[in-house]
């Protein structure tokens, strides 16, 4: 499996969209240009909903503040070491709330990848934190690996934690020893669930960096299969534990589309937050 796209997100970031952060996330990564799929017909924009409150130490996005087609401020699009098809987008037609989301238009194999992230800097995350998105798909998660949400780790050689599907179902993969989670067994992917298409979808999760533990939870209700509590449990995270020092310190989170086969996938993200405590949905 071919490495995953790292952006290097360097700057200091507050709690307001600041214009040098995207530039120096931009600095290793080529944009991506903006320009929506033909192929792909988006639904018809979401009636307004409430997000919960930003969190006081970290941060929230809900794109209203975008101004122009590419991803800015806070966030920069692109796609390292090789791009193709895919592309970043601030779409106003599509939107789980207010009238703006992230649009990703994602091409099938590696080269047609393509995220758009932002750094972790203003959240503490050797500590345990919590991170929630809205995400609408156009089409299942398909048998093959794809990631849709990547986190780099500073601690693992700057490798990802990648949140993604295999098998038709959600699953965590960590890019350094290719460690799934749950296991790819029958009965480990029974234990997590797939991702409805046509319509917005809440995901949560919280890593401890301290411990290494992880959990996650699909509109409100934890997933069995998607969860590290240091004690392996067979199909579920007994492999993820064979590196029992694994202690992720996270520098970024980057939401877009990479397939390792053909897969191919039209996607919104909206609501975005991060902080130090459960945020909800």
């Amino acid at each position: 499996m071919p490495p995953t796209p790292r952006p290097r997100l360097r700057s200091r970031l507050g709690r307001r969209p600041l214009s040098a952060a995207a530039m120096a996330l931009a600095a290793s990564a080529p944009l991506v240009p903006a320009a929506p799929s033909a192929a792909a017909e988006a639904p018809k924009a979401a009636p307004a909903a409430t997000a919960a409150d930003c969190p006081a130490d970290g941060f929230c996005e809900d794109f209203e503040s975008q101004t122009g087609t590419l991803p800015s401020g806070r966030w920069s699009a692109g796609a390292p070491n090789c791009s193709g098809s895919g592309s970043a987008s601030v779409d106003s037609s599509v939107a789980r709330s207010g009238g703006k989301s992230l649009r990703i238009d994602g091409g099938g194999g590696y080269c047609n990848h393509v995220f758009a992230g932002t750094t972790l800097d203003d959240v503490d995350t050797s500590a345990p934190f919590w991170a929630r998105f809205h995400v609408r798909h156009t089409t299942a998660l398909p048998a093959a690996h794809v990631t849709f949400a990547a986190l780099r780790d500073s601690a693992d050689n700057g490798r990802d934690l990648r949140m993604g599907g295999q098998n038709g179902a959600l699953q965590w993969n960590r890019e350094s020893d290719d460690a799934t989670l749950p296991e790819q067994s029958p009965n480990g992917v029974s234990m997590s669930r797939p991702l409805p298409v046509g319509t917005w979808t809440c995901v949560e999760f919280r890593v401890d960096g301290s411990t290494g533990h992880l959990e996650t939870w699909v509109d409100g209700t934890s997933v069995q299969g998607l969860a590290v509590d240091g004690t392996p449990t067979h199909d579920i995270d007994g492999q993820w534990l064979r590196r029992a020092d694994w202690r992720p310190r996270l520098t970024d989170l980057r939401l877009g589309w990479e397939s390792y086969g053909g897969e191919t996938d039209t996607l919104w993200f909206d609501d975005v937050a991060v902080g130090g405590s459960r945020i909800g949905c």
